[in-house]
């Protein structure tokens, strides 16, 4: 059966490498089709929640001096756009790291889109004051990301001690984009802290299949971390977004190799899972080599945001499954209470 979704989805995202948003579309070149139609064993779903996607807006809001890497411009028109074309109702921006701690962009893309968007915020614990983080609740935050990929376990544990302390008083979420393995030394510490924790792209999970059919892949469970990562979900302690694939998989178009990762995130918690597009799918420093620098703007990356959604809904496996994942458990994550 899923070799047989596996032909139809490969013959379908052929097929709408043709398809285009309207002429003049920011993307335009981006194979897209209006969310609506994207139908697949009658897996329909509607009042739609996109939990991670990013504002970027350089012309008013410069970036940091020290990023990584430096994106072309995402503004919140075209936000609005990719989110009208494919009928998402609410969407979560996320503060990208190369705005480091300045979290302007972020307030001024929610209060353009009124309530409708959720925010997640980077601060420094050990500076930011009541009064910022009161201007960050009115605007719509509702989570505080740790995004450290490049520091000690330890290091990674204290802030994110910190950061659940704020976010605790706030009733706000805390966002975790780690190492896979850093959630050893959290499994015991995170129900410690009396907050809800998700994790961004399948929490960082190697890339996995028990069939072995693909190459260079392996079995996550095997990879430290994993385990724990599931234990936290099974125990409605983390929810995971099933978000941004293409970090881990060595098997595009499909991401097939990620399979076992989604199902084993599904089983484990079907009220714990969230779809997040990653848009507009920055390459970060991947891809400075080909612009001569992290100062120098950088393409985002060509992904078919349609397809992803199919593959996702094909992870599911139900028509229940797909309305949790895009409907129900973004609207509880982060606070959306109405349909509209």
């Amino acid at each position: 059966m899923i070799a047989i979704k596996s032909i139809v989805l490969t013959l379908w995202i052929t097929a709408t490498m043709g398809s285009r948003v309207p002429a003049g579309s920011w993307y335009v070149t981006r194979p897209q089709l209006p969310f609506q139609t994207l139908v697949q064993c009658g897996r329909t779903v509607s009042a739609t929640g996109d939990s991670h996607i990013h504002v970027i807006d350089p012309e008013r809001f410069p970036m940091d001096e020290d990023r990584d890497y430096t994106p072309k411009p995402a503004t919140v028109a075209n936000a609005t756009e990719f989110q009208t074309a494919r009928g998402v109702n609410h969407a979560v921006i996320v503060l990208p790291s190369v705005y480091g701690t300045n979290n302007s962009v972020l307030v001024d893309a929610l209060r353009q889109f009124k309530g409708k968007y959720r925010g997640v915020a980077v601060v420094d614990p050990d500076s930011v004051t009541e009064e910022e983080l009161n201007e960050l609740h009115e605007a719509g935050v509702r989570g505080l990301r740790v995004n450290l990929n490049n520091n000690t376990d330890e290091d990674i544990i204290e802030e994110v001690k910190k950061n659940a302390a704020i976010a605790k008083a706030r009733n706000w979420v805390v966002q975790l984009w780690i190492p896979l393995k850093t959630y050893v030394g959290l499994h015991s510490i995170i129900p410690e802290l009396g907050v809800t924790f998700v994790a961004d792209h399948f929490a960082h999970a190697e890339v996995g299949s028990k069939t072995n059919k693909t190459v260079n892949t392996i079995d996550p469970h095997k990879s430290a971390g994993f385990p724990e990562v599931i234990d936290l979900v099974q125990r409605k302690l983390l929810f995971v977004k099933l978000s941004a694939p293409y970090q881990n998989s060595k098997a595009t178009p499909l991401y097939e190799d990620m399979r076992v990762v989604a199902e084993s995130l599904i089983t484990a918690g079907p009220d714990m899972v969230v779809y997040g597009s990653d848009w507009p799918h920055t390459s970060s420093k991947e891809g400075n080599a080909a612009v001569g620098g992290r100062l120098n703007p950088q393409e985002y990356r060509n992904i078919n945001d349609a397809a992803l959604v199919e593959i996702v809904k094909d992870w599911a496996g139900s028509a229940a499954q797909v309305h949790r994942i895009f409907v129900d458990n973004p609207r509880r994550l982060w606070q959306w209470y109405s349909e509209g």
